[in-house]
């Protein structure tokens, strides 16, 4: 058992300073060429690594069965595994896109969305999902002076966590971990603050049962828990990529949510309306979400925590 927690904590750290050395790398090649070694690992991943392929095409004929054919489906499996290398090439640069306000680069709409809320300096609950390149969302709009705190999952390995961190507080993104007590996001939130929540993976903890695509699974009931202890509107968000290479963030109108007073049945409605958000803008842009990430895996321990809640 210790053997085999050792080698599990090597195999993390290997990865991590491969990842690291990959990062620092590509700073070096200027933005272009980078997006170009971009394309040539998502070539290498699509290829050589069979749980992309295995996890993808399960989600895809889950998410839309008979309704496209097996070559649509493989053409948004091998966009969607571009689009993350892309995501990962451009990661670095964030920093220097940052301090030019992403000029020529990111463009956002959808502030009239929220701007009673920065008048009256009362914050918001942005929900997100791995889609377009969702790592720049928050580093664009507080390099337009908006502030926004982005709940953010430690990695498993240290230096790895250190290095992500590093560059994402010189993007001007402020970082809370999702371990952090829910308290500390809602002082934030009565502080002004936009909170930024992605919501599109299976969680591990503190979930509700819903459907995605039509199939049962877990989402996060966080930004709902979040909008019951403190009223904030919950705004689903997106920032895709555009043809020309250029990206768009969109701030959406915020969700018709219900308070009854009923815990259960909030949690669960909100939580539902939530994902409903976030699956209509999966099936707006297919091409840019992540479809490897094994999104229905069952939960029996979640499933074992909703029952007693629901007993109780």
């Amino acid at each position: 058992m210790l053997e085999a927690l050792i080698i599990k904590r090597l195999k993390r750290r290997v990865l991590a300073l491969v990842s690291i050395a990959l990062l620092n790398f590509v700073r070096l090649l200027g933005f272009r060429l980078a997006r170009r070694v971009g394309v040539v690992l998502a070539f290498l991943a699509y290829y050589l690594v069979p749980r992309v392929k295995k996890i993808g095409m399960k989600n895809l004929n889950i998410a839309f069965g008979d309704s496209f054919d097996k070559q649509r489906k493989k053409e948004i499996l091998w966009k969607a595994v571009k689009n993350m290398c892309l995501v990962a090439v451009e990661f670095p640069y964030m920093p220097y896109l940052a301090s030019i306000r992403y000029r020529g680069v990111a463009d956002y709409e959808g502030i009239e969305h929220i701007e009673e809320y920065i008048e009256g300096k009362k914050g918001a609950i942005f929900i997100g999902a791995h889609l377009g390149n969702w790592e720049m969302m928050a580093s664009l709009m507080c390099s337009h002076g908006y502030r926004v705190v982005e709940v953010v999952r430690n990695f498993d390995d240290p230096i790895m966590d250190r290095k992500i961190d590093e560059i994402r507080n010189n993007s001007m993104i402020k970082t809370i971990s999702k371990d952090s007590s829910s308290n500390e996001i809602i002082k934030l939130i009565k502080e002004g603050w936009f909170v930024g929540i992605l919501v599109d993976q299976s969680p591990r903890d503190n979930a509700v049962p819903v459907k995605f695509f039509g199939r049962e699974c877990w989402a996060t009931m966080g930004p709902v828990f979040l909008h019951l202890r403190t009223g904030a509107p919950i705004h689903p968000v997106l920032m895709i990529r555009k043809e020309d290479g250029s990206f768009l963030l969109r701030i959406l109108p915020a969700l018709n949510l219900e308070r009854t007073g009923n815990l259960r049945r909030d949690l669960l409605h909100n939580t539902q309306i939530c994902q409903d958000a976030i699956e209509s803008l999966v099936r707006d842009y297919p091409e840019q979400w992540l479809w490897f990430h094994d999104r229905w895996k069952p939960r029996d321990q979640l499933r074992l925590r909703w029952e007693r809640f629901k007993d109780g």
